[in-house]
């Protein structure tokens, strides 16, 4: 993934976060895109790490006129396909999966189970004071 960040691709992945994009950007990042939709597609990365750490479904949304237009002027149909099947897989990844802060923060009864958790508590340091005994306890 060092690929995003670095040259020539990393200040146009900067603009599509942006939604700033400049015409040189769109055939650069579909490009990309369909290389590492194809290595998703065939296993070779896994999908759940590609999602979770990459929004594609959002990617091809911003993309896609541009794919429509070239697969229609060119009449190639399959271009950028692989990204087009790993947006839409990354779309259902994202609606079975709310985000991992909104678990944190507790929602309410529905949230599903997962995501932080409370955090246990960390051992005590061994020349520590014994904790105050319980209000109302034989000890106070």
């Amino acid at each position: 993934m060092n690929t995003l960040h670095s040259e020539p691709t990393a200040p146009a992945f900067g603009r599509l976060l942006q939604k700033k994009l400049q015409p040189d950007d769109y055939m650069l990042l579909v490009h990309l895109f369909e290389e590492i939709s194809v290595l998703a597609l065939h296993h070779l990365i896994p999908e759940a790490l590609l999602f979770d750490a990459f929004a594609f479904d959002l990617y091809w949304d911003e993309l896609r006129e541009d794919v429509l237009a070239l697969r229609a002027e060119t009449g190639n149909e399959k271009f950028c396909e692989n990204f087009e099947i790993a947006a839409e897989r990354a779309r259902e990844y994202r609606t079975d999966r709310p985000p991992k802060l909104r678990w944190k923060h507790g929602d309410g009864p529905d949230d599903p189970p997962g995501g932080l958790g409370v955090r246990p508590p960390a051992p005590e340091p061994h020349d520590a004071p014994a904790p105050p005994a319980p209000v109302g306890s034989k000890e106070t």
